[in-house]
């Protein structure tokens, strides 16, 4: 029997962890002994568990946790019980960052090495992605799975120009889409656009998270 989907606006949030793939090459070439099956597990990768951990808690309970890929956390939050509450989304990624850079703090503490992918363990950063659609929640191999054009831009704004163009490493990109939803005054960012040749102009407001 095919589970039924359920289709609803949600806000979209996607927080991803910069540097993680210059981190994991310089953890291969500096403990190639730890990348092979049966051996120890670098201590840095539980420092980039912890990451997660921490930022998924921050998040919570506003959103809830979709999927972990890799870097990032997919979450989701109810369109009616969000909408006209962008200033708390910003309260909410703002701690969440400090939060970030508190427990990268004490990883360093806890877990340091003399080696090149330790070394370069403080300039990890983080950012957010937030935009507003209609999702489609179905069940695949007993997981719940989201998927909807919402979904794929959301992704898709994960790969863009904004660090190179404005020098912000750790930011939230909330889409017009979102920001429109939530109330979010301009006066809380700049105005930003970015330009996609598969899903067009995406144009929104640029959060500085970092001091």
């Amino acid at each position: 029997m095919i589970a039924p989907s359920t289709i609803e606006t949600s806000i979209l949030l996607l927080a991803d962890i910069s540097g993680y793939t210059s981190f994991l090459e310089a953890v291969q070439e500096a403990h190639p002994e730890m990348t092979q099956p049966g051996g120890s597990a670098a201590p840095a990768y539980q420092i980039v568990s912890s990451l997660l951990e921490t930022v998924m808690t921050h998040i919570a309970p506003s959103f809830s946790l979709l999927q972990v890929e890799g870097d990032a956390l997919f979450a989701r939050g109810p369109d009616r019980q969000l909408s006209g509450n962008g200033t708390a989304l910003v309260t909410l990624v703002r701690s969440a960052y400090q939060a970030f850079r508190q427990q990268l703090g004490r990883g360093m503490d806890q877990f340091r090495h003399n080696c090149q992918a330790c070394m370069i363990l403080p300039s990890l950063d983080l950012k957010f992605i937030a935009h507003r659609g209609i999702a489609i929640q179905h069940r695949i191999a007993g997981r719940d799975v989201l998927a909807g054009a919402a979904v794929n831009v959301a992704h898709r704004l994960l790969k863009n120009s904004i660090s190179a163009r404005t020098g912000l490493r750790a930011y939230c990109f909330v889409t017009d889409a979102a920001a429109e939803s939530l109330g979010l005054a301009a006066i809380l960012g700049q105005p930003y656009v970015e330009d996609y040749p598969d899903i067009g102009r995406i144009s929104g407001l640029l959060i500085a998270l970092q001091p």
